[in-house]
């Protein structure tokens, strides 16, 4: 019996994209070593932070996308996160006092767009609570957090925020009934 060994062929069009992204990434470094070089070398305000923000958000999801939980509801959460965290440097380090009304009228919306894409598609997307449950946790203690630090002001978003994000959670836990507990089982391996 003659074994013969067969190798796949080389695609050259995917040879030549890593060629392609492998000089992206030397530019993207570029950029993320010189913007600090120039702002420091400037003077002001500190605008190349926000452009290293910028830069990791194009990069993690066009240049190096997830190979794990690559699924539309964790890359609309990583989505949501990134932008905050962007819209919070440019409120601390450019112009200040607007991003607390700001990012939880932001995190509102991704709370109702994560809930709309996670109960349109149920059956698909049960799989996929995990990212959910941290878009939940990340505005519960963002609300919580706020409303004690800000409590003599009125800030009705970081309340709408959080009331969306339980009654999220809630509603999670009523339809999933036990199919919740099991993905947490999952998840964390309790026994």
């Amino acid at each position: 019996m003659k074994i013969e060994i067969v190798y796949p062929t080389e695609d050259v069009k995917s040879i030549k994209k890593l060629e392609v992204l492998s000089k992206i990434k030397w530019i993207f470094l570029f950029t993320a070593y010189i913007c600090p070089v120039i702002n420091i070398l400037t003077g002001g305000k500190a605008w190349s932070v926000i452009v290293l923000w910028s830069l990791w958000i194009i990069f993690t999801f066009i240049l190096s996308p997830d190979l794990v939980e690559y699924n539309r509801i964790s890359q609309f959460v990583k989505f949501i996160s990134n932008t905050s965290v962007l819209l919070i440097i440019v409120d601390v380090f450019i112009v200040s006092g607007w991003a607390v009304k700001v990012v939880p009228i932001f995190g509102f919306a991704g709370i109702v767009v994560s809930g709309i894409l996670f109960f349109t598609d149920f059956n698909t997307q049960k799989q996929n609570l995990m990212p959910l449950l941290k878009l939940i946790f990340i505005s519960l203690v963002c609300s919580v957090i706020g409303l004690v630090v800000w409590r003599n002001e009125s800030h009705w978003a970081l309340i709408v925020m959080g009331a969306l994000a339980l009654a999220l959670l809630l509603a999670s836990i009523k339809v999933l009934g036990e199919d919740f507990t099991r993905e947490i089982h999952k998840r964390f391996h309790i026994r």
